[in-house]
């Protein structure tokens, strides 16, 4: 095994924490409780940890620390198994799926960059889930069965939630709302529940993400703990950047999701859109992080527009526009920072 520590420099704790403490709660948020496929954050958490912590020990790392990070994790995932709710086995069986190909990425792959890793080991969980559920006898009927049932009972509560608000509301003003903003709130109400369907249509992608966020806090995480590198640190948002080549991830799920002949798979398209339009989003939310750093004032015009775009329900969009037109501008590199 050879020797992975190093002396670095070490982070604060307060941005981290801050995204442990969103990824924990963002589930029994509103809305996310329908879009968001998996509630046990320390589910798909903690074995991820295990997995930098025992890759850790390979590389000259603590055997210690992987022992302990191990143990819970199996800990963490055998507890839904002696619950016996059919979710929370699909959850733990995705966490242990994720956190093998997480381990087989790092160790295979020549890249110090966690995010092409993170992908990797996502798309490749993807894969290897797909393969199990094909291969076992009425897989397919009983996954589809399990998380209809799953996506109903999340958007009625979400439903009831929201007409339970609404109600309140209603009493407390002592006026009548006026016609616009009843539609306003008709509307809402009716996206409110169509967010089952939704919901189980980009399912993949959204699974993908979520688990792509608990990786990067793994991996930070783990990096705080431990002398031992198992690559670079993450970036920070103004430097965010990935291969100009994940382009084709846009134009394949385009395609897919526009063409005639392709209907049968639209489903794959538009999540393909869902997950490279996310990332490229986040691009575009990095862009805009770097020029308000530095304050130049031929950007006003361009922070005004996005800040305005973000109280529109096309603010994704926006961003993603952001990052698409940064693969072939790129305007970081093109404008060099007035301060580091």
């Amino acid at each position: 095994m050879s020797d992975g520590t190093t002396a670095v420099t070490r982070r604060g704790w307060w941005s981290l924490g801050l995204a442990v403490l969103a990824f924990v709660i963002s589930s029994n948020l509103p809305i996310a409780q329908t879009l968001l496929p998996v509630h046990q954050p320390w589910v798909l958490l903690l074995p991820l940890l295990a997995t930098c912590a025992v890759l850790g020990w390979w590389h000259g790392g603590s055997a210690l620390l992987a022992t302990l990070w191990t143990a819970v994790a199996v800990w963490r995932i055998v507890t839904p198994a002696r619950a016996g709710v059919s979710v929370e086995l699909l959850v733990a069986g995705w966490s242990a799926i994720v956190a093998g190909c997480f381990g087989i990425a790092l160790l295979a792959s020549r890249s110090k960059h966690f995010l092409s890793v993170g992908v990797v080991s996502v798309l490749g969980a993807l894969f290897v889930s797909a393969t199990l559920i094909v291969l076992t006898p009425a897989g397919p009927k009983a996954l589809n069965a399990t998380l209809s049932t799953a996506l109903k009972d999340r958007g009625n509560m979400d439903l009831t939630n929201w007409q339970n608000a609404r109600a309140q509301m209603d009493r407390a003003s002592a006026a009548r709302p006026d016609t616009a903003t009843a539609l306003v709130l008709e509307r809402f109400e009716q996206n409110v529940a169509a967010l089952p369907r939704l919901a189980g249509m980009i399912l993949p992608a959204v699974l993908a993400l979520q688990t792509l966020v608990a990786m990067a806090i793994a991996w930070a995480v783990f990096h705080r703990f431990s002398r031992t590198r198992l690559g670079d640190d993450l970036s920070r948002l103004r430097d965010f950047r990935f291969n100009d080549q994940w382009i084709w991830g846009i134009i394949v799920g385009l395609v897919i999701a526009l063409l005639p002949a392709l209907e049968s798979l639209r489903v794959v398209g538009l999540n393909l859109l869902v997950f490279f339009g996310a990332l490229y989003a986040l691009r575009g939310a990095a862009v805009l992080a770097f020029f308000l750093r530095q304050g130049r004032a031929v950007f006003g015009v361009l922070v005004g527009v996005a800040l305005l775009l973000l109280l529109r329900d096309g603010a994704a969009i926006a961003l993603g526009l952001l990052g698409l037109g940064d693969t072939w501008a790129d305007w970081r590199r093109r404008i060099r920072p007035a301060v580091s």
